[in-house]
């Protein structure tokens, strides 16, 4: 794949997104940047929510377990789970069992909606003052899968996109 000079220039990746917006195209940039982003989180301190969109998780999920971990830091972290994902729904139970157990919030799709959409919304405090982050992909939250399909994602702070996804989540 092809580094996105942006976020190999930066320092952090939240950094980056801070100061501009960035955009990647699965499977020419790497799919490592997402998961970066989700490390970023788990482990800062100022971090204190992560929520994430799950439709179709690999079976040896790193992003699974990167959630799992942000719990285990303390972050409230809160994963919306399509469970009708044609042929995956097995896996997906069972991570959706897994996290469950170790402190992510889970809640299941709506039986009569499918839940689509591929979004990260990420929030933390600077010195009394709320920084917000997101994600919104096509595709799938699949680290097997995006070296396959091609797909979008869009790295963003921008505060009219936050809220929105933050919206999608409260809904």
């Amino acid at each position: 794949s092809i580094p996105n000079l942006k976020f190999e220039e930066s320092k952090t990746i939240l950094q980056t997104i801070v100061e501009r917006d960035v955009l990647l195209f699965y499977p020419y940039h790497s799919f490592d940047y997402l998961l970066n982003f989700l490390r970023e989180a788990s482990i800062d301190p100022d971090v204190d929510i992560i929520k994430m969109s799950l439709y179709r998780l690999s079976k040896k999920s790193q992003i699974a377990n990167i959630l799992i971990n942000a719990a285990k830091n303390g972050k409230k972290v809160i994963a919306i789970m399509e469970l009708t994902a044609r042929f995956d729904e097995e896996n997906n139970m069972y991570w959706a069992q897994q996290m469950s157990e170790e402190g992510v919030q889970v809640i299941y799709g709506h039986p009569k909606f499918k839940v689509h959409s591929k979004i990260v919304y990420i929030s933390k405090k600077i010195n009394g003052k709320r920084q917000e982050y997101c994600n919104i992909s096509t595709g799938n939250y699949n680290e097997v899968t995006a070296d396959v399909y091609s797909d979008m994602a869009l790295f963003t702070s921008n505060p009219l996109i936050t809220k929105d996804v933050n919206n999608v989540f409260n809904y």
